[in-house]
């Protein structure tokens, strides 16, 4: 399985039933392309960056450190976080592994101000015993690590989302593991990873998949919990200040399934939530988008 990046160029050209569409330029495919070996390989974020390009990030099981031991470490318990930076068409110009003998993931990655990256995932240091950790790194604008760190316990703890903040730190959000099962975690750190600030919320099995900055100098929020809302799980909204005290918390959901998978606030002040529902639509899941 290798990583697929493709780009598509807004034409007005519209054919068949794409005319059924209100308005508006179609996308057309401007090219693809594949990265990627003979095992499994996953992209889960990628942006655009300052120079045109792009950056990736995800896992590997084809390349890294443990790739030479795919005869003795089973796929599902092997791979390293991957970083690919390509120019503006996709070529590839450089790309890293992180990690060791045990799976390691990559789930965002944002371009800091210095032209390097942040990467969050999850860190599991022994192929068969032990629970994942949140892991952070900073890189340079090569790839090369700064530093990085592992936040968590003896359960599971990973992070989905992080930004850079206004104070050149970082903000995460992701979830941590008790006895009673997961709870949503945010992280604040310093600008060199150091912890100052984090809040566990909600109860059994809830999650915090998605974290952006508001123009108060605050943050927003999104993940899912079934602690409140009206049915098994519901799309959870979150606002707090700067020091991860709420100002306010909304639920979105019906009677089954729903997921708030990606937040940020919009130019009217509001908020765009992208996720998934199984209460609406046109049956099973259905991509969900709220405003």
């Amino acid at each position: 399985m290798a990583i697929c990046l493709a780009s598509a160029n807004p034409d007005t050209t519209t054919t068949g039933q794409l005319n059924t569409f209100p308005s508006g330029p179609i996308p057309q495919e401007e090219w693809n392309r594949t990265y990627g070996g003979s095992s499994d390989d996953v992209g889960t974020y990628g942006q655009q960056t300052k120079d045109g390009g792009y950056i990736i990030t995800g896992y590997t099981s084809s390349y890294g450190a443990d790739a030479p031991f795919s005869w003795l470490i089973k796929v599902q318990h092997r791979g390293d976080l991957w970083l690919i930076k390509t120019d503006a068409e996709g070529q590839k110009e450089w790309d890293r592994t992180y990690g060791g003998l045990g799976k390691d993931l990559g789930f965002f990655v944002q371009q800091t101000k210095d032209e390097g990256y942040i990467i969050v995932g999850g860190k599991k240091s022994f192929w068969i015993v032990g629970s994942y950790d949140l892991w952070i790194i900073k890189t340079d604008a090569n790839g090369s690590v700064l530093w990085d760190r592992t936040f968590g316990g003896s359960g599971e703890d990973l992070g989905f989302s992080v930004q850079q903040t206004n104070d050149d730190g970082y903000i995460i959000a992701g979830y941590t593991s008790f006895t009673n099962g997961k709870k949503a975690w945010i992280i604040k750190i310093d600008s060199q990873g150091n912890k100052q600030l984090d809040m566990a919320t909600g109860r059994a099995d809830s999650e915090a998949a998605s974290i952006g900055l508001t123009k108060d100098g605050g943050y927003i929020i999104t993940g899912y919990t079934p602690s409140s809302g009206s049915g098994k799980e519901d799309v959870w909204l979150i606002k707090t200040n700067s020091k991860l005290h709420w100002d306010w918390l909304k639920t979105f959901g019906g009677p089954s399934r729903d997921l708030g998978l990606s937040v940020q606030e919009t130019e009217d002040g509001g908020y765009i939530i992208a996720g998934l529902t199984e209460s609406f639509g046109a049956g099973k899941g259905d991509v969900w988008l709220i405003k």
